[in-house]
């Protein structure tokens, strides 16, 4: 059984923008296919879904494992940590071979992940699981991106990232309610057996539907390809959007790691009321994915990143008034992040399309050098979001602050580096 390939029906990519520096590499080959943003949405959201739908059923497995909730934890850490390395080596490796091999690949691996999950005996084999999931949604995750930048100008691919990011969010959303209801229902192996049907549907649509879109001959050989990471490290302008990214990441992740703490603890509310909350901050996040995917051609991917990262700027600083000052109430903490999703909605989709248009021909390598920082920072955001919310619940929003400000100051370098490379 053959998948689609290549071939001169493919159809001409969704473009329209100038040429970016580095296109004319790619202006000899034919024209790529462009896959439909479903599968896109399909295959990006393996990554986010697992990553939270197993939250619910950790205290379950603790006991289960007959281990301590820390060491369960590791379920999310080690799944997180994999994830971002994962995205270092696999753009690359798309870059040489082909974004569909890699990506069907990447499924197959989720899969497996899913059934070693599910018949896992003890916390050793359960983290080993996770491990081989994160590996195939890292994959996933990191081409999903760059296969739009494949098929679309700069601008462009800030809108499609817009609309593709909305869907995602939907997946993190329902994640742990589902993964609540499965667990509570038929136990906690209920949970990987659901993404071992979620992954093969996934796989049997991605084998029939996704077409390949890296450029050809972008890197024939292994010394080619660890060439794109000193390239694109050498970039400012790539340096300074993977900045950004990293920065205002940090944000969000400090923020999930802190915030039950401070509504449930120190405000004294139930956890019901956070995840309420929480829902209409993700709300604000997808509508400023809306925004991006709506007028992302039409005022272009700087701009986006301009306008995003001043507006979270702003309602951060809101924040830390309401958390010093007072009154502070969930509504007084959580209306301000919706204001900073709002922001972040347009600042990451412009800002991952930038960091990929850098260099076209290593479209691949960028995501993954762009994933694995934003979920490496990430990571170490949400470490010490934890750490400080205990000692001092404010000093949870300062630290927001202070990423967020970072990512507009790497923001503002990004783009003055970008037009005087416009202007020369």
């Amino acid at each position: 059984m053959r998948g689609p390939v290549n071939g001169p029906e493919r159809d001409a990519p969704i473009s329209g923008d100038a040429p970016d520096s580095g296109e004319a590499i790619m202006s000899a080959r034919p024209p790529a296919r462009v896959p439909s943003l479903a599968i896109l949405v399909a295959i990006s959201t393996l990554q986010p879904f697992a990553l939270n739908v197993l939250a619910p059923a950790t205290p379950v497995l603790a006991r289960v494992m007959e281990t301590d909730y820390a060491t369960i934890q590791l379920t999310l850490t080690v799944y997180l940590a994999t994830v971002a390395v994962t995205q270092l080596f696999v753009g690359p490796i798309s870059d040489r071979i082909g974004r569909r091999p890699c990506i069907l690949a990447g499924i197959a691996l989720f899969l497996i992940g899913s059934v070693m999950g599910a018949f896992a005996q003890t916390i050793e084999g359960l983290l080993v699981a996770r491990v081989v999931q994160a590996a195939g949604g890292g994959t996933c995750f990191a081409l999903a991106r760059a296969v739009v930048r494949d098929t679309a100008g700069k601008d462009r691919a800030a809108s499609i990232i817009g609309y593709l990011s909305m869907a995602m969010v939907i997946s993190p959303m329902i994640a742990p309610f589902v993964g609540g209801v499965l667990e509570e229902t038929f136990g906690w192996r209920a949970i990987f057996v659901a993404m071992m049907v979620l992954s093969a549907g996934v796989l049997v649509a991605a084998w029939y539907t996704l077409y390949e879109t890296a450029p050809r001959g972008a890197a024939s050989s292994a010394i080619a390809i660890l060439r794109g990471f000193p390239i694109l490290l050498s970039n400012p302008a790539f340096l300074f959007y993977t900045l950004t990214l990293a920065f205002v990441s940090a944000t969000f992740f400090g923020f999930i790691a802190g915030a039950p703490y401070v509504v449930v603890e120190t405000m004294e509310r139930s956890p019901q009321v956070y995840g309420l909350y929480f829902i209409i901050n993700a709300a604000g996040y997808m509508f400023g994915n809306f925004l991006t995917g709506r007028y992302g051609q039409r005022f272009g991917s700087m701009k986006l990143v301009v306008i995003g990262t001043w507006m979270s700027s702003a309602a951060m600083l809101i924040a830390l008034y309401f958390a010093l000052v007072g009154p502070w109430t969930p509504l007084t903490f959580f209306l301000p992040l919706t204001i900073n999703g709002i922001g972040n909605g347009l600042t990451i989709p412009g800002a991952t399309a930038a960091a990929l248009s850098v260099r076209p021909d290593l479209a691949g390598t960028a995501a993954g050098l762009s994933g694995a920082a934003q979920l490496g920072t990430g990571a170490l955001a949400a470490v010490i979001g934890g750490y400080i919310v205990e000692l001092y619940a404010p000093g949870l929003v300062i630290f927001m602050l202070v990423c967020m400000l970072l990512g507009l100051f790497m923001s503002r370098l990004a783009r003055h580096h970008e037009m005087r490379s416009n202007d020369s």
